[in-house]
């Protein structure tokens, strides 16, 4: 059996395993992961069935090439002594509707990257398919996989990259706007605010002297602990230097396109120039940099051309010629079966698309890089997967923004299709809102969350593209929403240099759809593919709207994800009230990944005082739910998050950054068998009841964990379940905790290693304090099975007389009432586990039970649906 051969029933078998049943209704999975931070499975699956999209072929790399380098700023290359030419690499596809492959019904390609896109959509029907590692002339064929195309007139099928190619002007600007379009863009732009923020800055640039590389401050990093401290400190305070000068260019070249005024043409070339002597200053570090000079040398290029003199001309496409074909030499073959390379995916392939679009045909080097840009963003982008949802959070969401428009608009306007008619813009836009409503704090996932405050300029922005682009209305009135309330909501962030949107807002002409808005949104949406869900009581007005968030998810914790497997998160009026803590300083910071990254930082539950592990293999995922107004229901599974960080990049991460994943710091074996959250928002009366079932090889301890960001908690023992308070300036959320047994309690204002911003300095060096955050665990004795009830009650806090009702009331039969709900549920550790949420009002039918590992939601008027346990369905 061939070694290709191997890897595909190896595969096969995983997926058997996983799909191994604990009653009828519920799936255990025994994977070490969900996802794979380098492809391990080919797309389309044996099996897959393809409905939404055209088909496209994705196949891993060959064993020696599937390398992951660690990607922190200053670490040393996890490199082979002696790396592959990846641009000499060749691999086979072939795919027919017979198993055969008859060479009169074959397609067969030779590829020099691990995807191949058909230029026509497969017709519906079956289809066989292999891929083949081309080594020394011979040819190494998988097995053959088998899927099928369904029919669906609706089907995303973009235009082939020479349709593209074809509408690309051979004059010159050709990228940032059409040449032949310019006069009437300047007209058009006269009556637009962001022409007026363009050029109030660019007039600001002409008069402000240019910094230099002599400008940034590198004395910051002496005195750091370790070179990876200093070289994120070198890269942070050069970024300051180069970012800033970066955006001054960039503006005056938008104030040429918008002018034709030769000042801002003739300022613009200066600065390029000067910039480009920058790269071998030994105080210049991190891997923006490069991109950051392509960017400028391919915008000056193309916007500028035709006031530049023939030697400006050539030194720019020799930079160009040298800046892409590094950036295209360093992502081939790497990048496409790659997670999320984060800094790439943000921006830097942005700009390498857009450089190789702008030199097309004037530099040979660009036909290689248009062909690969255009195919791998049909082939990955613009999203990880089918759902929307972004995994890394909110903050790191940002980053991409531009990404998300710039790349996809441009193709539009050439090929008069439509790129945002990807289906994944639509559930992207439901993210945008559900993850965070308008003014309100976002969901808390992912590096950085704290400082999401409320919806930015970008965010918002962004929603608006949207809605322009898809036609959704939802985002459109999202935009409404927010704008009426903050009039230049849209001014703010609009030429940042990754979430900037004022130049597409400037092309851009179509109008805000009408049509439904927030209100007519469900209460609630669930994300499975990236394992996330959000609930609120009013999505139409925050300010009577009580929010709950919820994660568990098949990414696990890397990138950017953090260790909150089965966590979730209460807000009262967009502010937040138990919710994720810590801090991120730098990716590998000791706090960060310690009280920020690691699982005793979230609302979720420690295993003997052990958390989830870091990587991939920390995963969660949602097994099961149901969304409506009256009841809604979601289940997390974190049964195989937990234990001993395995991960090879991780572990290397941590050994380049003295980090040590150990018992001592939360991370050993636990045992665990079973953590099963449940979760039923009790239609809009802030009610949530979450359930979770524990089960461990061996007698554990059990803690439950609840943060506050804002005030402390306020933590009553008095009653036969403990009540836990959390406050914000103008709502609580009050949390009723049963559990199987007597709970050790304690509540701490200290984090596990002290919060130290020795990174983020402000222009004149100084380094703000990081607050401290408050800090409740209930600990079990030790227990094989434990069960957990909590009440959640999220409300405005005015009211004292009102709230003080809302307290749960033991009923003769042993159930509790709460308003107008009862329930039900076993919290002993003898018998199954089991539940019953069900409104107790004559006029509302409304129920969840949860039997038998089987749930069952009663809603509108005695409709039932029976749910079970489904995979979702993964990349990667």
């Amino acid at each position: 059996m061939n070694k290709i051969a191997s890897t595909i029933i190896f595969f096969s078998l995983a997926a058997t395993a996983q799909a191994q049943t604990a009653g009828e209704a519920t799936i255990r999975l025994t994977g070490t992961t969900l996802m794979h931070e380098m492809r391990a499975t080919p797309s389309p699956l044996d099996g897959a069935e393809i409905s939404d999209r055209a088909v496209s072929f994705q196949w891993p790399l060959p064993a020696g090439l599937n390398i992951l380098r660690s990607g922190l700023d200053g670490a040393e290359e996890n490199t082979p002594k002696k790396e592959t030419d990846k641009s000499k690499l060749r691999y086979f596809l072939r795919y027919s509707q017979t198993p055969a492959f008859k060479p009169e019904t074959t397609v067969q390609a030779e590829t020099r990257w691990p995807f191949f896109n058909p230029k026509q959509d497969l017709a519906p029907g079956t289809w066989y398919w292999q891929y083949g590692y081309i080594t020394d002339g011979k040819t190494e064929w998988s097995d053959t996989l088998q899927f099928t195309v369904k029919n669906n007139p609706r089907k995303f099928c973009p235009p082939a990259l020479d349709a593209v190619l074809k509408n690309l002007p051979a004059h010159h600007p050709r990228v940032w706007l059409d040449r032949d379009e310019w006069d009437g863009f300047i007209k058009r732009s006269e009556s637009k605010t962001e022409r007026k923020t363009y050029l109030k800055r660019a007039d600001k640039v002409l008069a402000t002297p240019m910094k230099s590389v002599n400008d940034i401050n590198s004395d910051l990093a002496k005195g750091l602990a370790n070179e990876m401290q200093k070289n994120a400190m070198l890269t942070r305070e050069s970024r300051r230097i180069i970012d800033s000068e970066e955006a001054n260019t960039d503006v005056l070249i938008r104030a040429y396109l918008l002018t034709k005024d030769r000042r801002y043409a003739d300022e613009a070339v200066k600065r390029v120039k000067e910039m480009a002597t920058w790269g071998d200053n030994k105080n210049v570090v991190g891997d923006f940099n490069e991109a950051t000079l392509l960017s400028l040398c391919s915008m000056a290029y193309d916007a500028l051309y035709d006031v530049l003199d023939d030697a400006t001309r050539r030194f720019l496409l020799n930079e160009i010629k040298e800046f892409g074909n590094s950036m295209y030499m360093h992502d081939i073959n790497r990048l496409e079966n790659h997670i999320a390379d984060n800094h790439v995916w943000q921006m830097t392939f942005r700009i390498l698309t857009m450089a190789a679009f702008t030199v097309y045909g004037e530099l040979p080097e660009a036909d290689a890089w248009t062909d690969y840009c255009y195919n791998l963003w049909l082939a990955r982008f613009p999203g990880l997967n089918k759902d929307g949802a972004w995994h890394n959070g909110d903050s790191y969401f940002h980053v991409n923004i531009r990404t998300l428009v710039e790349v996809p608009y441009f193709y539009t306007r050439l090929t008069g299709f439509n790129y945002f008619s990807d289906p994944w813009y639509q559930g992207n836009a439901l993210y945008v809102i559900y993850q965070q409503p308008p003014f309100s704090k976002s969901g808390g996932n992912g590096s950085s969350h704290q400082k999401i405050l409320t919806p930015s300029g970008t965010r918002v922005g962004y929603a608006d593209a949207l809605a322009r682009m898809t036609g959704n209305t939802f985002a459109a009135d999202y935009v409404r929403h927010i704008s009426a309330r903050q009039p230049d909501i849209l001014e703010q962030g609009s030429t940042s240099k990754a979430g900037g949107l004022a130049w597409f807002r400037l092309q851009c002409d179509k109008p805000l759809p009408d049509g439904p808005g927030l209100k007519d949104l469900p209460m609630g949406h669930v994300f499975p593919q990236s394992g996330l869900a959000s609930f609120s009581t009013n999505l139409d007005d925050t300010r009577k709207s009580a929010m709950l968030s919820f994660r568990s998810s098949p990414y696990g914790s890397t990138s950017h994800a953090i260790a909150n497997q089965n966590a979730f998160n209460t807000f009262w009026n967009g502010q937040s009230l138990f919710y994720s803590s810590g801090h991120h300083t730098s990716f590998t910071d000791i706090h960060g990944v310690y009280c920020h990254r690691a699982t005793r930082a979230h609302n979720t539950i420690l295993v003997n005082g052990m958390g989830q592990r870091i990587g991939t293999e920390g995963y969660g995922w949602i097994p099961r739910y149901y969304v409506s107004d009256n009841i809604s229901y979601v289940a997390g599974d974190a049964s195989n998050a937990y234990g001993k960080v395995i991960s090879p990049l991780w572990l290397l991460r941590g050994e380049q950054s003295n980090l040590e994943f150990s018992p001592e710091n939360g991370w050993d074996d636990t045992g665990l068998k079973i953590f099963r959250r449940h979760i039923v928002t009790l239609g809009k009366s802030g009610y949530s009841f979450i359930y979770d079932e524990l089960e461990a090889e061996e007698p554990v301890t059990w803690s439950y964990l609840l943060h506050t960001v804002t005030n402390p908690m306020n933590v009553d023992k008095t009653r036969e379940y403990v009540h836990i308070q959390a406050t914000s300036k103008d709502g609580a959320s009050d949390a009723y905790l049963f559990s199987s047994g007597t709970l050790e309690t304690d509540t701490t204002s200290r984090f596990f290693v002290p919060a130290v911003n020795w990174l983020r300095a402000d222009e004149k060096g100084h380094f703000a304090p990081y607050p401290n955050h408050w800090h409740f665990t209930a600990t079990s004795d030790k227990q094989k099975v434990y069960r957990f009830a909590t009440i959640v009650y999220t409300h405005a806090k005015d009211n004292d007389a009102e709230n003080a009702q809302a307290a749960p009331r033991k009923l003769k039969d042993g159930s509790i009432q709460i308003g107008d709900w009862n329930i039900k549920a076993n919290i002993s550790t003898a018998g199954k586990p089991s539940f019953e949420v069900r409104n107790t009002r004559k006029d509302c039918d409304a129920s969840v039970s949860y039997k038998d590992y089987g749930a069952t939601v009663i809603h509108d008027n005695g409709k039932k649906t029976e749910l079970k346990d489904e995979v979702p369905e993964l990349e990667i």
